[in-house]
């Protein structure tokens, strides 16, 4: 059964107060990968800490609503989870984590087959409950479900930015190279940032995003650039196992190093440009509808 919109309870009614994300520009990072196994959710939690630990107020969301595990990596033992804002049982400031002055997270629930099946609408009143949140945000950071599913489609449509997270293996080239190829035909996303993972060198990285756009026809290519790599690093492994950001537990490590470099350049990528870029915005696009907000704020 799908999950409705008006199951979800918002914090306050739209139009009664004015909240602190109802005309800030944020810029929303939509994580994503082709297939699992890529290292996307660790790419996601370091990019976020990596953006709070140079001042920016960040919000990492655990959009993998099937299957989550920000809460796993980073040791959280959530009271309340997004099952429990699409229930209407709280609100969605109610879930909110803070893991310091300048990053939050929003639990997901792993294996909620609710989760999974939210319908379009579920999806973008979920994120409709943003702009009630009473912290302004800078970088809001989605880390998404893997595939070409509705849901993963929408989070992306619906971002100013999409980092696809590669490894050089032939089936993470291939579904990245699917999952690109539909959303830009079927959902007109037209703009995709390539990050290696778990590659030996930049050589190999650059290697690797070539491979990606010979799989292109020029004349149809969306507008696809690299964003870097992140090298194979033990240190990873021991963070992980440790519950421990990467980032702040092995901060001189190889993988940490390119981490705080991707985050640096990702500062300075250029700033929402549609409507201010302010979060109501970005559930219009999430529904692919400019006269949502009738919709979704009543």
């Amino acid at each position: 059964m799908h999950m409705q919109l008006s199951d979800i309870k918002l914090g306050q009614q739209h139009g009664t107060t004015e909240t602190a994300n109802a005309c800030h520009p944020v810029q929303v990072i939509a994580v994503t990968g082709g297939k699992g196994g890529t290292g996307k959710t660790n790419i996601a939690v370091n990019l976020a800490q990596a953006l709070a630990n140079e001042g920016q107020s960040t919000l990492l969301l655990d959009a993998d609503l099937g299957m989550a595990n920000v809460d796993v990596m980073l040791g959280l033992s959530a009271t309340h989870t997004l099952s429990d804002v699409l229930n209407g049982h709280c609100t969605l400031e109610d879930i909110v984590i803070d893991m310091d002055d300048k990053l939050q997270v929003i639990p997901a629930a792993s294996g909620i087959k609710e989760l999974a099946d939210l319908d379009q609408q579920a999806c973008a009143g979920l994120v409709r409950a943003f702009s009630d949140l009473k912290q302004p945000i800078d970088f809001l950071v989605v880390d998404t479900a893997t595939g070409i599913s509705e849901c993963v489609a929408s989070f992306c449509r619906a971002a100013t930015e999409i980092l696809v997270v590669v490894c050089n293996e032939p089936a993470s080239v291939r579904d990245s190279v699917s999952q690109i190829s539909l959303f830009s035909s079927e959902y007109g996303v037209n703009r995709f940032r390539i990050l290696a993972n778990k590659v030996e060198s930049a050589n190999e990285a650059q290697g690797l995003f070539r491979t990606m756009l010979s799989c292109f026809n020029d004349n149809h290519r969306p507008q696809i650039s690299f964003a870097g790599y992140v090298p194979i690093d033990e240190h990873l492994g021991k963070a992980i196992r440790q519950h421990r950001v990467l980032v702040n537990a092995y901060p001189r490590s190889r993988a940490a190093m390119a981490l705080k470099n991707l985050a640096g350049r990702v500062i300075d990528w250029p700033q929402p440009e549609y409507a201010g870029g302010h979060i109501e915005f970005f559930v219009e696009r999430l529904l692919g509808n400019e006269n949502i907000e009738s919709e979704v704020m009543s």
